[in-house]
């Protein structure tokens, strides 16, 4: 139930005795841009320099959605193969490549990474302080 400002819960907030069903609520809002949230990921993941990286979840709050990680993986496996999307500059919170299933996608990943310099632990990890990136204007990079 809702209270209000002087006074207790309202009759119509109180839920449906018959069915026992809150009231509906109002849809949300709709979304701050018109763009897709996919068309977002794809532009700020271009914006990622050469030998830097961000978590997915690092994308995602920088769009302003920190719990949409997944969202910004699936975005990203969308890409085809002749994308200008770096997407290998996105990898898991620990600094580690999580591509599961395909070992050769997994490999190329690693390799364009170290191409651009980008250096690995002996457990496979990625030094956040060394190649993190924190956005275009110095937000969260993991």
């Amino acid at each position: 139930m809702n209270a209000r400002p002087g006074g207790g819960a309202q009759p119509h907030d109180r839920p449906n005795q018959e069915t026992d069903v809150a009231p509906a609520r109002s849809p949300r809002p709709a979304a701050r841009s018109p763009r897709s949230f996919g068309s977002r990921v794809y532009g700020l993941v271009r914006r990622i320099p050469r030998g830097r990286v961000v978590s997915y979840g690092g994308v995602a709050a920088m769009l302003g959605s920190p719990r949409a990680a997944r969202g910004v993986g699936y975005a990203l496996s969308a890409l085809g193969p002749e994308t200008n999307v770096p997407w290998w500059r996105v990898v898991n919170r620990n600094g580690e490549i999580s591509i599961k299933g395909d070992p050769a996608l997994a490999a190329l990943q690693r390799s364009l990474l170290k191409k651009e310099g980008v250096s690995f632990s002996r457990a496979g990890r990625i030094d956040w302080t060394r190649f993190g990136w924190r956005g275009p204007r110095g937000g969260a990079s993991a």
